[in-house]
């Protein structure tokens, strides 16, 4: 066997080395603290943060990033500032962990409790096919004026009310034993829309089934043909609408918001709202997917959400 090398003993470091490394780590230790703040964008100094509210459409994550990019751009060419975006499902708690210059709000329910809150309406954006919650079903074959309720593809929800399929004039459709709602997030703004909705017609709901996002609920109808009648906004029903599919009832909402925290200046404000409005900001309205922009009213937001909470 070949003898066992024996370790070498360690070097001592010559000592223009040892002052060589400690002068590094010096510079480390005090470089260290500045780059944690240059991390944290809206920390840095000549930044802003815009905060996006997407609500419940689940959308091209590209596209997504794309109209939020625009908006941050006009936003930092009206004010001066570079402006950096996030896109957060709970916009509330958000905003406490992490304050922002302004926000993109779709749900027009969290436009209302900031505004309460004194934030400041920038604009309102016009929508493209109208905004509002929309009452979606199956057309009946051959029957012009009804919809297509209840049969066995209701168990592929896991719950059936027992009912066979059957042609329900529209008009019938809230006091009939098929009807069965498919609507987003349990507790969501769509789903207590959809219940003051339906209490407009009946004096209690159907049975009623709760998926993620509004998508998931065309998607379903689509797929599986199940004769349920969906929830969504007319974002999303335009399309099925459009594929032949019928909408039963419409409850207009106010659309969606961008918002100014109370601390940002007047000036900066309108300087905001003068670049949204311009005819030069057609390129965002295309990102955004939107048909323009208007000054709004904030009273609007306070009237819907008293209407949304009146009765409950």
């Amino acid at each position: 066997m070949p003898p066992t090398s024996l370790p070498r003993p360690a070097r001592p470091r010559p000592p223009w080395l040892r002052r060589c490394l400690s002068g590094c780590a010096a510079l480390a230790s005090a470089l260290l603290p500045a780059l944690a703040v240059a991390a944290t964008p809206p920390a840095a100094a000549g930044t802003q943060l815009l905060r996006i509210q997407n609500g419940l459409v689940q959308e091209n994550e590209v596209a997504l990033a794309e109209g939020a990019q625009a908006l941050a751009d006009t936003i930092g060419r009206a004010t001066g500032k570079r402006t950096l975006w996030v896109a957060h499902d709970a916009i509330g708690p958000a905003l406490v962990q992490q304050p922002a210059a302004y926000a993109l709000i779709k749900p027009p329910s969290i436009s209302a409790k900031l505004l309460a809150k004194g934030w400041q309406l920038v604009a309102v954006a016009v929508p493209p096919h109208g905004f509002g919650t929309d009452f979606i079903a199956q057309p009946c074959p051959g029957h012009p004026g009804s919809v297509l309720l209840g049969g066995p593809s209701l168990s592929t929800l896991g719950v059936s009310t027992g009912e066979p399929a059957r042609c329900v004039p529209q008009s019938a459709v809230w006091t009939s034993a098929a009807a069965m709602l498919l609507v987003p997030a349990k507790g969501s703004l769509v789903d207590r829309v959809a219940a003051k909705m339906w209490r407009m017609h009946a004096s209690k709901l159907p049975p009623t089934v709760h998926v993620q996002y509004q998508n998931a609920v065309t998607d379903f109808m689509r797929i599986t043909h199940a004769a349920v009648i969906g929830v969504v906004t007319p974002l999303v029903s335009a399309q099925w609408r459009a594929q032949g599919g019928v909408v039963l009832a419409h409850q207009e909402m106010p659309f969606w918001t961008v918002l100014a925290a109370p601390s940002v200046a007047p000036q900066r404000v309108a300087a905001v709202r003068a670049a949204l409005l311009a005819s030069s900001a057609s390129g965002l309205d295309r990102a955004l997917h939107v048909a323009g922009w208007k000054a709004g009213d904030p009273r609007v937001y306070a009237d819907f959400l008293h209407w949304l909470k009146a009765g409950h």
